[in-house]
């Protein structure tokens, strides 16, 4: 990797100097390596999160500029040099991992195996939780197949699974729009506005707005010059979703809430 050794062997000359230098001196090359590697990571690595995994690792420093560092804390300075140096020795593995995401590393998976199929082996938490998914599939309702519905929730969680961060999004739309005629509805917004008390508007309202508008942003928007793929923290609308697929199972149960009430 272009540029690592000189990065490395900067922290390897700052690490000599922990046992003489003053606090000012040293903590003033120490910000500076830091610093230097900051750079380089934001130009080397963008968008891979390698930056701040830098930044949170821990401090270099030997005090206050007038402070007459003990043996300790010098040791410890030492330590924290050591921790640096450690994770730059990693780098390049890391740096290949988060390279391919998921959806990347099962496509060159098949490629290099010469063969047109996919293989999934992965483990995740469920951003809709199982037990939601059996208990509409339990249920039986004489105006409502939840066939689709259950179906959709499977996929999201597959979606999140393999990180496909904008299926996620665009599954999540597809289940608000979706759901509206088990309220009584013609439309979501429908929903959110006029269906139970604040804490269900409040929700729902979430799900109409927020999720909505992700999803449209990357369903409708045209290829440009330059593109930043979705995060989790974008598209996870896990929270809201649960409060919706619960009084779902609370309507379908046959204890709807009221309009009126509130929660």
């Amino acid at each position: 990797m272009q540029g690592l050794d000189d990065m490395t062997k900067r922290g390897a000359i700052l690490k000599g100097l922990v046992s003489y230098s003053t606090p000012l001196d040293f903590n003033m090359q120490a910000a500076g390596w830091i610093s230097v590697v900051t750079e380089w990571l934001i130009e080397r690595l963008p968008e891979t999160g390698l930056t701040a995994e830098w930044a949170a690792l821990p401090l270099v420093e030997l005090g206050l500029p007038l402070d007459n560092p003990t043996a300790l804390k010098r040791n410890f300075a030492e330590k924290a040099i050591d921790d640096r140096l450690r994770w730059l020795g990693g780098l390049p593995t890391k740096a290949a991992l988060r390279s391919l995401v998921v959806p990347q590393q099962v496509n060159k998976q098949s490629l290099e195996a010469g063969r047109r199929e996919v293989k999934l082996s992965v483990t995740s938490r469920a951003v809709v939780d199982p037990a939601r998914i059996e208990a509409l599939q339990d249920l039986s309702s004489p105006e409502f197949d939840l066939t689709k519905l259950v179906r959709l929730c499977e996929e999201l969680n597959l979606a999140f699974a393999t990180e496909s961060y904008l299926a996620m999004a665009m599954l999540t739309r597809a289940i608000v729009d979706h759901v509206p005629p088990i309220f009584g509805k013609q439309s979501f917004a429908e929903v959110a506005s006029n269906y139970g008390g604040a804490t269900l508007k409040r929700e729902f309202t979430n799900l109409h707005t927020t999720s909505r508008n992700i999803a449209d942003l990357h369903l409708h928007s045209q290829i440009r010059r330059k593109e930043v793929l979705p995060t989790i923290t974008q598209v996870d609308a896990s929270n809201s979703l649960d409060v919706l697929l619960a009084e779902i199972i609370v309507i379908l149960s046959g204890h709807p809430q009221l309009p009126t009430q509130s929660r």
